[in-house]
């Protein structure tokens, strides 16, 4: 920490050196999503300016990951952006359902969620919410019910949420999660990705879609924000 001034009267003021600053906003990046620090760097986004927007993202996971990275470092080192699966979603209301004492019909329901005791508790906090779609695969019949309450509670709170798919599994028809009350819910969502292939081509991710991610945890003594 850099001392900034020392007022008389007052408390001294202390402001983060440059080599802080950039390791902490890099920390925040990886509890915003494990990993995300790492992932390549791109020198824009099509998400950059849809922080504050309701956005559906077709996308593939080299080209999320770093174009997360991009928006997450450019906010504070304090900013409370949270990735979360359609998982997490299913799990966290499974357990309101067990405090209930009724009958748990999904084959996950030994997962049920001791953090989270409700759906609002995983979802309403963060800034900004990601649900990244694909992750559960066991059928339960009221997955697309839990994602449009899930929605709809942000909405309420006008807090955005980003929901992110694989191009190859669309939230669509005939996905485990898709109903017409999602689709009615998000049908003011912004649009990046399958409807809107031109955003997926912003320099360079075209080349960052195609390199391999990197594997190794080793973190290095100086990283790079770019």
């Amino acid at each position: 920490m850099v001392r900034a001034g020392d007022p008389d009267g007052l408390p001294p003021k202390y402001r983060r050196c440059e080599c802080v600053l950039r390791e902490d906003l890099l920390a925040n990046a990886d509890r915003v999503m494990p990993g995300l620090s790492i992932a390549p760097a791109v020198s824009r986004s099509p998400l950059a300016d849809k922080i504050k927007s309701n956005v559906m993202i077709h996308a593939p996971e080299r080209w999320f990951r770093s174009h997360l990275r991009h928006v997450a470092i450019r906010r504070p080192p304090i900013w409370a952006g949270r990735v979360v699966s359609d998982a997490d979603l299913v799990t966290s209301w499974l357990a309101s359902v067990a405090l209930k004492g009724d009958v748990i019909l999904d084959p996950d329901s030994h997962g049920v969620s001791t953090q989270y005791i409700t759906l609002a508790d995983l979802v309403v906090p963060p800034d900004l919410l990601v649900i990244r779609m694909g992750v559960k695969v066991a059928r339960n019949v009221a997955a697309n019910e839990v994602l449009a309450e899930a929605i709809m509670l942000r909405k309420h709170l006008q807090k955005p949420t980003w929901v992110w798919a694989l191009p190859d599994l669309p939230l669509a028809p005939g996905h485990l999660f898709w109903s017409d009350e999602v689709g009615r819910v998000m049908s003011d969502f912004v649009q990046i990705g399958a409807a809107n292939d031109q955003a997926l081509s912003v320099e360079p991710s075209i080349e960052i879609a195609n390199s391999p991610m990197p594997t190794s945890k080793v973190t290095p003594k100086k990283r790079s924000l770019r």
